[in-house]
């Protein structure tokens, strides 16, 4: 009887052949991906501001690893994990098991999920919206997926963001994301990084609202509630906090219009969102 493989041994055999352990984007990779119980546990304390988790049913749209999924099951949540890569289910249910949890996970598609109408209460779709070729449809399909006044938490990078383009989040090159994607593909390949790019979707901040809005969900960022708290309310002892504090006493409206209109938009490397279904 052959040994059953680790998580981690799986995980290799996953990504071996385009990114080997002596690839440079392999360890912040493998770092990233396995801190995903971590990111999810951050995105159920989030959500728990909103609803009960406890038997709500979940669907976490590109369940990748599925440490999200697993932060979700810990929670009491009835979870379902979609994925399209077809390794992905294996990992993620080894990992489940490391954890003694149970998760139900199925290869799919966000173009096509194969649910019903307002089937869940939750859809996460965490790093996930950036790499669909038709992220539009994919939201129409999360839109009918989901219960009226059910919860979407979806995030996006910010192309344009000062950090992004000095170094972007996928494959750590300055400017490949403000490359139009044919040029992308040709730059990530010289730079040996993969043979194309797989980040199809990089709205502005304002699309993204629509592109959601059109589907009956409206989108609250996360981003920019802190960004206005931070003002508001700043740590105690933060070099300038007392001179931020006054601003947004004496010119509330102008942090609101900084934080929307400039920090949001132009400098946010991350934009995160709780969205509602109307």
């Amino acid at each position: 009887m052959s040994k059953k493989k680790t998580t981690r041994e799986l995980w290799d055999e996953f990504v071996g052949p385009f990114l080997p352990p002596t690839h440079l984007l392999y360890a912040p990779y493998t770092e990233y991906t396995f801190k995903g119980i971590e990111r999810g546990q951050e995105i159920v304390n989030l959500l728990r501001r909103f609803t009960k988790l406890k038997n709500k049913r979940v669907l976490d749209l590109g369940h990748g690893s599925g440490g999200i999924s697993i932060a979700f099951a810990m929670g009491g949540a009835q979870i379902v994990g979609i994925d399209i890569e077809k390794m992905y289910p294996l990992i993620a249910r080894s990992w489940a098991q490391d954890n003694k949890q149970e998760v139900n996970l199925l290869r799919a598609s966000g173009l096509d999920l194969p649910f019903r109408d307002e089937t869940f209460h939750i859809v996460s779709c965490n790093d996930v919206i950036e790499h669909v070729e038709d992220a539009e449809k994919c939201v129409k399909e999360i839109s009918r997926v989901l219960k009226h006044g059910g919860l979407v938490y979806v995030t996006c990078p910010n192309r344009i963001a000062p950090i992004i383009v000095m170094r972007d989040g996928h494959y750590a090159l300055p400017l490949e994301s403000l490359l139009p994607r044919k040029l992308a593909d040709i730059y990530v390949r010289a730079m040996g990084r993969a043979q194309k790019t797989y980040v199809p979707f990089q709205p502005t901040f304002p699309k993204m609202i629509r592109v959601f809005k059109k589907e009956g969900i409206d989108l609250f960022s996360i981003e920019l509630s802190l960004k206005i708290n931070s003002f508001h309310n700043p740590p105690p002892g933060e070099a300038g906090g007392k001179i931020k504090q006054k601003i947004s006493r004496i010119l509330p409206g102008l942090v609101e219009l900084y934080a929307k209109h400039f920090y949001l938009k132009w400098i946010c490397p991350l934009w995160r969102f709780v969205g509602v279904k109307n």
